[in-house]
Formats: structure tokens, C-alpha cells, sequence
């Protein structure tokens, strides 16, 4: 999107908010942004909600929930041979002590903000614990059941999956 670091720009200090919590407010406002230049009525939703913006698509309320990882992990490199961006998807909360309940939200907004990178998934496509996207540029094996990509995961092909399953 653009908005990479600003050189003037004065950061807070560490010791005035929570690094987590920070991250997951700038990716929610990105992802919230990239909504709004690509022409959706997208909004951010109330805390303590299971989702974290609300997208109206003629009068169809589409309920996203943002998760964001600041860089690609390799979490087995002895079996693993690249890196990717792992995303935590039925956990909520510090440690992932509290759990989604069923059909909370619509579609997941998966953010790498190294790269501000959005991938959009409908949830019912997503039914396991974690998720792995390959990082862009990188080169893997062709194994795997799901192999997903941020260049493949679009709002638009994450609405149309939405749309032919209801």
C-alpha cells in the first residue's frame, strides 16, 4: 500500500502500550484501508467483538477477522526447507487463551506487515488451527495440499467463493 516508514515521524515509547496489541490496531487499519481504496464500505468494529471490521456490500454485511504476523518463520527447518508467514486462526486473546465461537465472522484478513500484505480467505475454506502462506519470491517444493499465496487470495476471489457458497 505504501505507507512505509515515515523518517519524521517520532515513535511512543515501548513502555506505553503493548507491541501486540499495537500491531494488530495497525493491521486492522490496514486492512480496513486497503478495503476502502479498492472501493468497499468498509468499517472498523467495537473491541470485544469475534470480528474486526464489518464490510457492507449492498445492504450484505461481511464480517472479517484480521490476524497479522510481522515476518516470515521457519518453525521446523528440519523439515521445512523455506520460511513462511504461519497465522494462529481459532485462538484469540495473549496466548491464545480464548477460542472463536462457531461462525463468528465470514472471512479471515491475514496481514504480513513486513510486507503489508493482505490475503482474504472465507473462514469455511480455513478449517484448521494454523495457517502457512509462501512468502512472495521465494521458491518452494510443489508438495502440500494448500499451497496459498497472498498474490492468489483477493478480496474479490475470497467474495466470489463467499457468494457461490451461500
Amino acid at each position: 500500500l505504501g505507507l512505509g516508514n515515515q523518517a519524521s515521524a517520532t515513535p511512543r515509547n515501548r513502555s506505553e502500550c503493548s507491541d501486540d496489541l499495537e500491531l494488530g490496531k495497525a493491521a486492522e487499519h490496514l486492512v480496513c484501508a486497503d478495503l476502502l481504496l479498492n472501493g468497499y464500505r468498509a468499517f472498523l468494529s467495537d473491541q470485544g467483538l469475534p470480528y474486526d471490521i464489518l464490510v457492507d456490500i449492498d445492504g450484505w454485511i461481511l464480517r472479517i477477522q484480521v490476524k497479522a504476523t510481522r515476518k516470515p518463520k521457519n518453525h521446523d527447518p528440519k523439515t521445512r526447507a523455506t520460511p513462511g508467514y504461519f497465522f494462529h486462526l481459532r485462538r484469540a486473546g495473549k496466548g491464545g487463551r480464548r477460542r472463536y465461537p462457531d461462525n463468528a465472522f465470514d472471512m479471515y484478513a491475514l496481514v504480513a506487515l513486513d510486507r503489508q500484505s493482505i490475503a482474504y480467505l472465507p473462514a469455511v475454506d480455513c478449517p484448521h488451527q494454523t495457517i502457512a502462506l509462501r512468502v512472495p519470491g521465494e521458491t518452494y517444493m510443489q508438495n502440500g495440499s494448500l499451497n496459498r499465496e497472498f498474490n492468489k487470495a483477493s478480496f474479490r476471489s475470497a467474495l466470489d467463493r463467499l457468494r457461490v457458497r451461500s
